[in-house]
């Protein structure tokens, strides 16, 4: 065994240790990543409930200094020293020195964080400052006394006031509480409040509970009402602008988000967790920002352990699928090595990938083998089986009871062995044209579904073997129950539903010709010729008839031998009066009781009639057409199935004959073509194969010559003639079926239902569903 076919032998071995390790190593990194997510985003909640926290405590810092403030300022601005000064009406310098000395030294005092208190006086237009110095003129204050402007009352406002020392201005950043009245007729207060707050208390209060450690890139930053940062200089601008920005655009792209809340973004390619919350009472909002690598840092250690843990599983994972695959190998695998070691003569193909490639080889050699052998019996068996039947219908053989028992087991016979049988005869109806239309294949096709088709309708009631005799006909040989009385009209209403079906799939029609019932095997052989001289009957019952014992009984038992005498001296007479009409109305009587004779004295009779009427015309010295001549008479008349075809070519013949002349007698050559035109149109509208160029190749004629002779004969051409009878057909199925119009156009043979809308419409001025509900309409009120 060469190296492939020991590395093919364990292929599916291997296969399924790296399936199952790669099922559970999948299982493992898909679990642990869950956990090491779910740990991420449990460890950000985490880190933002604790940044709330702070936030919140600042907040609250920031709350109560505002309540304080405000507390402060509504009792400054009612002290008698600050009204005073507020309200004044002339100056007094020593006066409001005295006064805001007295204000600092009981404010401020009990106050460190307060940086200074100013006060404005209308009267004077004059601001005094308890800061340096005495009197700063607070450029704010003074742009809203000269202007329509509204401060805030009571609301800090972040604001540099700039500090002028040694004639240079520094900036000075603080908190401004502003408390005023106006009158109502007077938007300008007689005065104003101002409490001036220093900043650095809030920005080391935050620094103290947050305990910021700025190297790590944590920060905390304060925005106002109008959106600008409360800034002690020693933050990066570069942060405060990007960390803004992104703030607002955060709020904007949400505008349903709470007041407090975080969101993570990044900046410089570094992704920061930021929290914020909003202080309404002081119209602010807190910032907290921190790294998200130092968030996650105390998760290392777990990201550590899970790959640790993955690693160890996936060693798991292989020892355990080596011995699971062991075992579900092991029947596989002694399988493939019995079956190897078996081949001692082993093919190329053999040499696969891997074991299930193996087996299924070696399946499919096996069961080409089987089927070959299978066809070889089949095939045995169907010829043996036609060879039996054939001699149980053929042949008046005496064969053993037991022996014949056992060619019935050997070849499967659905009939029984003991009991009573029928013979049903299907005989093809049209055969010479069927021979001529078509191939040999499709000729033995039609044969093998004509007898499928009847042996399983007939198979619902009786069991049944079908049989073809390669004639025109096929044969049923059917198994009766013992005592079934009502099996006549069983089979023939099963015969008719198997005519219907093998004309729809085909179009190809049969007569069916059903014996009467023998109780023994050994009188199938006389069965089969009575069911085929019964058969001879359709030339008088016409094609698709059931032919039965009772059908045929009153034309079998008739002692009438012809018919009468004196028809056929009225029938000579009106052949020399060359009276046409009265030529057809005795022609009719005179096959109406040929129909009622039995089958040899009718064809006996057909003989005689046109004897007589070939005798007539040359009497009269008058050229017999071409169809009755002697020489064409058996392939014109006497080859025809049934008594209406043989009755229409005599009618057509001597009308023919009455003709004089070479024109004439092309006339009467003409008129044989345009009647068995018309006779195929009218057998056969059915089929959608059928035109002009099919009727023009069975009538061994060009299509031009052939539409020539139909036109000038009939003013109608072969197509147009055709889509009358079909519109005429579809129109009588309308009125007279219970079928929708898609089963009405296939039934007369169209195959577009948009062209049969159209040509119907354009006849009968309305749409096929209209038709039916007028003519449905005019029934009622005619049966009224």
């Amino acid at each position: 065994m060469n190296i492939k076919l020991l590395f093919g032998a364990k292929a599916y071995f291997i296969k399924m240790v790296l399936w199952i390790s790669m099922a559970i190593f999948i299982l493992v990194v898909v679990l642990s990543t869950v956990v090491y997510i779910n740990s991420q985003n449990l460890l950000v909640k985490n880190e933002y409930a604790a940044n709330q926290k702070i936030l919140y405590q600042v907040k609250y810092n920031m709350d109560f200094m505002d309540q304080t403030i405000s507390n402060l300022s509504k009792f400054l601005y009612l002290n008698s020293d600050v009204t005073a000064v507020m309200y004044a009406k002339q100056e007094n310098m020593v006066d409001v020195a005295y006064r805001l000395n007295k204000i600092v030294s009981s404010v401020t005092s009990a106050n460190p964080y307060i940086h200074s208190i100013s006060i404005y006086n209308r009267n004077l237009d004059q601001s005094y400052s308890t800061g340096s110095p005495l009197f700063f003129k607070d450029q704010m204050l003074y742009d809203f006394i000269n202007s329509n402007q509204a401060l805030p009352k009571l609301k800090p406002i972040f604001r540099d006031i700039k500090k002028l020392v040694n004639g240079q201005t520094d900036p000075e950043h603080v908190f401004s509480y502003f408390i005023y009245e106006t009158l109502i007729n007077d938007a300008k207060p007689d005065g104003v409040v101002v409490i001036n707050v220093k900043p650095e208390w809030l920005l080391e209060n935050i620094k103290q509970i947050n305990m910021i450690d700025k190297r790590k890139g944590d920060n905390v930053f304060i925005l106002d009402q109008y959106g600008e940062y409360l800034d002690d200089g020693t933050n990066d601008r570069e942060i405060m602008s990007w960390m803004k920005s992104d703030f607002m655009f955060y709020k904007t792209a949400h505008p349903q988000a709470e007041p407090d809340g975080f969101f993570q973004s990044k900046h410089n390619g570094i992704q920061y967790l930021v929290t914020y919350t909003n202080l309404d009472s002081a119209g602010m909002t807190l910032l907290k920002m921190q790294p998200v690598l130092e968030i996650y840092k105390y998760i290392n250690s777990l990201k550590t352990s899970i790959i640790f843990i993955t690693i160890i599983f996936l060693v798991m994972a292989i020892v355990m699928s080596i011995g699971i695959s062991q075992k579900i190998y092991r029947p596989l695998g002694k399988l493939v090595n019995s079956i190897m070691l078996d081949r001692v003569r082993r093919l190329n193909k053999d040499e696969v990938v891997d074991e299930i490639s193996y087996l299924n080889t070696v399946y499919q050699q096996s069961m080409e083998k089987l089927d070959h052998f299978d066809k070889e019996k089949y095939q045995y068996k169907d010829v043996m089986k036609h060879y039996w039947l054939s001699r149980l219908l053929t042949e008046s053989f005496s064969i053993g009871g037991s022996e014949l028992e056992t060619i019935f087991q050997d070849m499967r016979f659905s009939i029984s062995l003991d009991g009573s049988y029928v013979i049903c005869l299907l005989k093809i109806d049209n055969y010479k044209e069927f021979q001529q239309t078509f191939q040999a294949k499709d000729k033995d096709t039609i044969r093998f579904a004509l007898i499928n088709i009847a042996s399983e309708i007939v198979a619902r009631e009786y069991p049944n073997e079908g049989l073809d005799m390669k004639d025109d006909h096929v044969v049923l040989i059917v198994s009766l129950p013992e005592e079934d009385d009502q099996f006549p009209w069983r089979i023939v209403s099963l015969m008719e539903e198997a005519q219907e079906n093998v004309s729809r799939l085909f179009k190809v029609s049969f007569t069916a010709s059903i014996s009467d019932k023998a109780n023994h095997r050994k009188t199938l052989h006389s069965l089969y010729n009575k069911a085929l001289d019964q058969s001879m009957y359709r030339l008088l019952l016409g094609h698709s008839s059931v032919i039965t014992h009772e059908t045929v009984k009153k034309h079998v038992e008739s002692k009438k031998t012809g018919y009468a005498r004196n028809l056929e001296e009225m029938f000579l007479e009106t052949i020399k009066s060359r009276n046409a009409g009265a030529l057809e109305e005795v022609l009719s009587h005179i096959f109406a009781e040929i129909s009622t004779l039995n089958y040899h004295n009718a064809f006996v009779s057909i003989i005689r009639l046109v004897d007589a009427g070939i005798e007539t015309l040359e009497e009269m010295k008058v050229t017999a057409s071409p169809s009755l001549h002697i020489s064409s008479i058996s392939r014109n008349i006497l080859e025809k199935e049934t008594i209406v075809e043989i009755h229409r070519i005599i009618v057509a013949a001597l009308h023919d004959s009455f003709q004089q002349g070479q024109g004439e007698t092309t006339n009467s050559l003409n008129y044989f073509v345009v009647d068995a035109v018309t006779e195929y149109i009218h057998n056969h509208y059915q089929d959608p194969s059928l035109s002009l160029t099919s009727i023009a190749s069975i009538m061994k004629l060009s299509t031009r010559n052939l539409s020539k002779i139909y036109k000038e004969a009939t003013q109608i051409s072969i197509p147009d003639c055709i889509n009358e009878f079909r519109l005429a057909k579809a129109a009588e199925l309308l009125t007279h079926e219970d079928l929708s119009v898609y089963e009405i156009v296939e039934k007369v043979g169209i195959l577009n239902e948009t062209y049969f809308f159209s040509m119907f419409k354009k006849k009968y001025k309305v749409t096929p569903k209209e038709y039916a509900i007028r003519r449905n309409m005019n029934n009622l009120n005619n049966k009224g």
